[in-house]
């Protein structure tokens, strides 16, 4: 595959699998979203309770301490729906600075393992180990090419399904149900709308800055 096709041609692959196939491929974005809760709450001395992934894409996160101050809450609330748009914009980020892509696969094995350790419920016991298993399957026996060519895909998916997952957070808060906006207004006082404008506004420059920088990467 040329250099110069390389880009557009796993972001078109991508594509199909943050939309298209969003219904199969939306667990992987869901445990990027949990692990953004997970990581950034961690950054600011919050402990992990537990981490659930559902079998119909939803997930939660929660915490050993009950009263969270105004900066954990944020970062803690934040990191989730930005979370794959960040994780995504990283890689993009590592990949056109040099860093091989099984470096990048490897890292983002070690972050699931973590990740699977504060899982505590079933389904999340599956669908986090078979997305692993994918990851690990290509950083460990595929050869260099396939390395980049799905290293590629994964950071496009990623940028892509930070964005994908925005239809679904305006219909949850539309209907009243959605968690990390109720919770992010409640500790700072903001309209849980602005939360939801933000995050689409967030995962949108993220997917605009890191598909320029492997577009550039690539011409």
């Amino acid at each position: 595959m040329e250099e110069t096709g390389l880009a557009w041609t796993t972001a078109v692959v991508a594509f199909i699998a943050a939309v298209p196939l969003w219904k199969i491929t939306t667990h992987a974005i869901t445990i990027a979203h949990e692990g953004g809760h997970a990581m950034f709450g961690s950054l600011t001395g919050l402990l992990v309770k537990r981490i659930t992934v559902k079998p119909q894409g939803a997930g939660g996160t929660s915490f050993r301490q009950e009263k969270l101050g105004v900066f954990q809450t944020l970062a803690a609330g934040l990191a989730g729906y930005l979370g794959p748009s960040i994780f995504g914009l990283a890689g993009a980020w590592m990949l056109v600075h040099g860093i091989s892509p099984r470096s990048i696969l490897l890292m983002t094995l070690v972050l699931m393992a973590m990740l699977l350790v504060m899982v505590r419920n079933f389904f999340g016991f599956i669908a986090v180990p078979l997305t692993g298993l994918l990851v690990w399957a290509v950083a460990m026996r595929a050869t260099e090419d396939v390395q980049l060519v799905f290293t590629y895909i994964w950071i496009w998916f990623l940028l892509m399904g930070g964005t994908r997952q925005i239809p679904e957070l305006y219909g949850n808060w539309k209907a009243g149900g959605e968690a990390d906006t109720g919770h992010l207004e409640k500790a700072t006082g903001l309209s849980s709308a602005f939360f939801v404008a933000l995050f689409w506004l967030g995962s949108m420059a993220a997917l605009i800055y890191g598909g320029v920088l492997l577009l550039q990467h690539n011409a």
